[in-house]
């Protein structure tokens, strides 16, 4: 099933020029409540309507939890982590499910890692498609 923009009212879907302007006008203060922080935590739970989630001083070992809410298929979810300086051990919940690559199980000293997720409502999972570190 695919999803059309449509405008509000009507059936017709939106041009692509109308989608640019309806983009282009987002309310970026609207979009930041979906890019949420954290410093650090023993347990460390997203949110399902996070587009991206920041990790941004790790100072103990943790668990990445399944995130809270109800995600929407195909629903997108990036995980940033970076720690303290000490390179910190991290385990994830079962809920996500590799697909194509690995995730870590440590963080490195001062560098960050990008963990990209997609929601797969079929299956119950946070499919984890892209993970990248600084080199």
């Amino acid at each position: 099933m695919s999803t059309i923009l449509t405008r509000a009212g009507k059936g017709s879907p939106l041009t692509n020029a109308e989608m640019d302007t309806n983009f282009t006008n987002l309310n970026t203060d609207k979009l930041e409540l979906l890019i949420n922080s954290i410093t650090t935590g023993a347990t460390i739970t997203p949110g399902a309507g996070d587009w991206q989630y920041n990790i941004t001083a790790l100072a103990e070992a943790t668990i990445i939890a399944a995130p809270s809410g109800t995600p929407i298929h195909g629903k997108k979810l990036i995980i940033r982590i970076k720690d303290n300086g000490t390179g910190r051990a991290i385990t994830w919940n079962a809920i996500y499910r590799i697909i194509g690559t690995t995730l870590p199980v440590t963080t490195v000293a001062n560098k960050t890692i990008y963990v990209g997720c997609e929601y797969n409502l079929t299956d119950l999972k946070w499919d984890v498609l892209a993970v990248g570190q600084e080199a």
